[in-house]
Order: structure tokens, then C-alpha cells, then sequence
């Protein structure tokens, strides 16, 4: 088994959402309900995976998603509520917010953990403040930074402060950016991404991650490809951000 759910829950087939997992007997406030287990895959191996394997799986970073396995397990099915009952513990541990009744559907937020668009969906939730929609971009909402400020997942958390670093590089920025580049164009790009992305000790791989949403260009620029250089520092120098 990749997936733990606690045997205070089962999981059940129901419709509309296929499969969705339900409290067997009381369930006290801070237990741990689930753990999500996998196979560690970057976003370019990540999407030759079937979309209902996809669909299983959480993200940890930008270039980072725990796939899901092949096969469902118990543990894959705890539904997304935009009033959930669930919260993150840490990257991929869930355990309830509230005591849970019997026959209470285990449930938690989406945005808390996942910012990318490889699991958005019209939400079936039914609650009074359903946001309609799913997106990997619903962490961005201002009530929602609000409402779970202690409970995103370390990898969303650090999203959020970095976009309260981030910032438009100055002409000074630039002018550093340019001057420097043909002598050492990582070293530069480096530096300016740095502000950029609010993340002023963040390795290059990570700024990367950040940088571009194309993870082939992405693996380009791992690889120091010249030319994707190149077509970075012509952004950063005539839009100043990313």
C-alpha cells in the first residue's frame, strides 16, 4: 500500500465523485486520517501518467508531484470541500479540523496544497461558500490566505511569501543583469530571478521551477541551454518580472 487511511474511515464508491472516504466511528479532533504515498516525478514525466492516476496525486513543489499508484487504494479517496473538515499536517499527512460524526464524508482543500492546473474541475461540494470552480491558482485568493494562513502545505506556504517578496526589478536590477551576463549568465539570471520570485537564497533549480510554466523549456534551462538563457534575460531586461 502507498496510501494510509486510518481505519476509523472506509472508503466508498458514490456518485457524483466516484469515490470519497466516511468516518466509521467518531473521529476526535487532530487525528491523523490519511498519508499519501508514491512515486516522487517531475511535471514533464508527471503528465505521461493516465489522468485518473494523475488526478491522485499531490504536489510538493513547483517540479514535484507524489504520483499516485497505479491502482486505487483507500487512501486515494479523500475528496475536495471548499468547507472541509480535514486539514494538512505537513507536505502529504491530513488529520481532522473538528471532531467528525459517524457517515461525515473526510474532506480538505484543494488549495492548500496543489498550485498547478493538472487537477482543476467543476467543484460538487455543495457548501455555502463552494468556489464553483477548482483551480491551481485558488491559493492566490485573498480569503483563502486568510482563512488557512497555519494549514497550507510547506511548499504552498513558501509560494505565498515569496510572492510578498517578490517585486519588479529596478533599472539598477537590470543594468546588474546585463552587465554581468556574457561573463556568467547563470551567476547573473541568478540574481535577478532572486527578486523576481521573492526567494533571495533559492538555488537555481528552484528559481528555475519558478521561472518558466513550460517544463520543457524548464529542463533547458537546468541544463544551461544557451539559447533559453538567452530568451530569460531578454524577458527579465524588457518586462522586468516574470
Amino acid at each position: 500500500m502507498r496510501n494510509y487511511l486510518s481505519p476509523l474511515a472506509e472508503a466508498r464508491e458514490i456518485s457524483p465523485k466516484g469515490f470519497g472516504s466516511f468516518a466509521v466511528t467518531p473521529i476526535p479532533v487532530g487525528t491523523i486520517i490519511a498519508t499519501f504515498g508514491g512515486t516522487i516525478v517531475n511535471r514533464l514525466n508527471f503528465e505521461t501518467y493516465p489522468l485518473e492516476q494523475c488526478s491522485r496525486s499531490i504536489q510538493i513543489e513547483v517540479d514535484q508531484f507524489v504520483l499516485g499508484p497505479e491502482l486505487r487504494e483507500p487512501g486515494d479517496s479523500i475528496n475536495h470541500s471548499c468547507s472541509p473538515n480535514c486539514q494538512l499536517r505537513n507536505a502529504t499527512q491530513l488529520i481532522t479540523m473538528r471532531d467528525i460524526a459517524v457517515g461525515e464524508e473526510l474532506t480538505y482543500d484543494y488549495a492548500t496544497s496543489d498550485a498547478s492546473d493538472y487537477d482543476e474541475f467543476e467543484c460538487a461540494c455543495g457548501s455555502d461558500n463552494c468556489r464553483v470552480r477548482i483551480t491551481g491558482n485558488d491559493w492566490k485568493l485573498p480569503d483563502l490566505q486568510s482563512r488557512y494562513q497555519k494549514i497550507f502545505s510547506p511548499y504552498v506556504q513558501r509560494k505565498i511569501q515569496a510572492a510578498q517578496l517578490a517585486r519588479v526589478l529596478t533599472k539598477r536590477d537590470v543594468e546588474n543583469l546585463m552587465n554581468n551576463y556574457d561573463d556568467n549568465p547563470q551567476q547573473a539570471l541568478t540574481y535577478a530571478l532572486r527578486i523576481a520570485t521573492g526567494m533571495p537564497n533559492a538555488s537555481w533549480k528552484t528559481l528555475v521551477s519558478h521561472a518558466s510554466p513550460d517544463p520543457d523549456h524548464r529542463e533547458l534551462l537546468y541544463g544551461a541551454d544557451q539559447s533559453s538563457l538567452d530568451k530569460l534575460a531578454q524577458q527579465l531586461n524588457e518586462r522586468r518580472t516574470l
